[in-house]
């Protein structure tokens, strides 16, 4: 090539990404819907389950009108669950994770072996926490897939062998976490006696010194985050992948995958990051014209990292409330009394508040805070590292995943198989040779 410099692979692709751009304008010319979204921003309905819903909406004679959110475990609302008077208690994470899986409250014989196979299974130690990856969830997923090789029958399809791979995946996942988060191996529960948000606490504060409303709000965060109904994407790619009839090692792991992605499971973190500007510039301020001055600015693109976005508000399906925000945020209260940080919490509320409010009068849009508004700050309070949000998240949703994958595996035989509509031009190998022999 004399009189230019040699060409890279890169140089082509960047100089070829028009080959793969596609026109915005294609997908209702094609009635193809982008995103698996209706028009209406409402999802396209591509399954059927009896695991969990989610209600933001309901359409009456074709009008679509929003409602309260509910958000429904096995048939019972999430906000009767919690606040059932057996909620008082801890461990209450195990008791949704076996209703989730089983379809059904457990009885306290039924608790008590479900309690037992998750916290008092021994891991096989043999994690590697230092592989080359600065990613937590990167490495979970690395070691549920060698699950599958110490699986002496990893490839057996029987739904009661699944149930049972899912529960010690399940076992093992915040074990295999918190090895990566401190660098050591964690071989086993440190409080095999007590719930699982105990443990928690222990591993990733390395202190057994913890109050009660903190593991309740460890616990009140296992559930909310357990399961969100079978189309959100996590859960789907787990479903996708699960009716080729693989492994669920590689299922289970492909969902972490998913979670990893900024735009879906890392959302905590960028409420938490904003929530930390926020308060650096009001300083605990609860004014009504200083928190609408910042909703502003974050929609305008002039404040925190510049995206238009005011992260932890509006959500997909929920448009009135959030059941998780208002259960969590009820906790948040109780925890902020006792750790002395009310006027966080408060300015916090101001903020949510005038963030609707602006919503309202620029979008036009009915928006609520979302789950990940104050879980940031319920993290904080607990002392736990940013860097284990995203992986939190990823332990308590594992009890959901296990449970889609199995109902497909029982009720789904088809493999989920969409079609695309090609809209790229006709060529002719002929023109494309005597182009090339041209350039030669």
């Amino acid at each position: 090539m004399k009189g230019n410099a040699m060409k890279t692979l890169k140089t082509i692709y960047m100089e070829s990404e028009k080959e793969n751009y596609i026109d915005a304008s294609l997908y209702p010319r094609y009635r193809v819907k982008a995103g698996l979204r209706n028009d209406n921003g409402t999802g396209v309905k591509v399954g059927l389950t009896k695991i969990c819903d989610v209600v933001g909406y309901q359409y009456i004679h074709g009008k679509k009108i929003n409602v309260d959110g509910k958000l429904i475990y096995r048939g019972y609302s999430v906000q009767d669950l919690i606040n059932d008077p057996n909620f008082a208690q801890l461990g209450n994470y195990e008791r949704i994770a076996f209703l989730l899986i089983y379809g059904k409250l457990p009885n306290a014989e039924e608790l008590s072996l479900f309690t037992q196979e998750l916290l008092k299974k021994r891991n096989l130690c043999n994690i590697d926490p230092k592989y080359q990856t600065t990613s937590i969830l990167n490495g979970v997923q690395i070691e549920v897939l060698k699950l599958y090789g110490q699986d002496p029958n990893p490839d057996s399809d029987t739904l009661e062998e699944r149930m049972l791979k899912g529960l010690s995946i399940l076992a093992q996942i915040p074990l295999i976490t918190f090895s990566f988060f401190t660098g050591q191996q964690i071989c086993e529960y440190p409080l095999p006696n007590k719930s699982l948000a105990e443990n928690i606490l222990v591993m990733a504060r390395g202190s057994n010194i913890y109050t009660h409303q903190e593991a309740r709000v460890m616990d009140t965060l296992l559930v909310l985050h357990a399961d969100h109904g079978g189309g959100n994407n996590s859960t789907f790619a787990n479903v996708v992948i699960s009716s080729t009839g693989t492994d669920i090692y590689s299922c289970i792991s492909a969902a972490i995958g998913s979670l990893k992605g900024p735009r879906h499971g890392g959302a905590s973190t960028k409420v938490y990051q904003q929530m930390k500007e926020i308060l650096k510039v009001t300083k605990h301020s609860r004014d009504p014209e200083l928190m609408k001055n910042i909703a502003y600015q974050l929609l305008n693109k002039d404040f925190f990292d510049k995206s238009g976005l005011i992260y932890g508000i509006g959500h997909a399906i929920y448009t009135i409330s959030d059941p998780r925000c208002q259960c969590i945020k009820a906790e948040c209260k109780k925890l902020a009394k006792e750790k002395g940080q009310l006027d966080t919490f408060y300015t916090l509320e101001a903020f949510e508040n005038a963030a609707i409010d602006v919503m309202k009068k620029e979008k036009g849009v009915t928006a609520c805070a979302n789950v990940d508004f104050y879980s940031g700050f319920a993290y904080s309070m607990l002392g736990i590292s940013e860097s284990l949000f995203t992986p939190l998240f990823c332990i308590s949703r594992t009890a959901g995943w296990i449970a889609h994958h199995l109902e497909n595996r029982q009720s789904n035989r088809k493999l989920i198989r969409p079609a695309n509509v090609y809209v790229g031009s006709l060529k002719k190998l002929e023109d494309d040779n005597h182009e090339n022999n041209h350039s030669i």
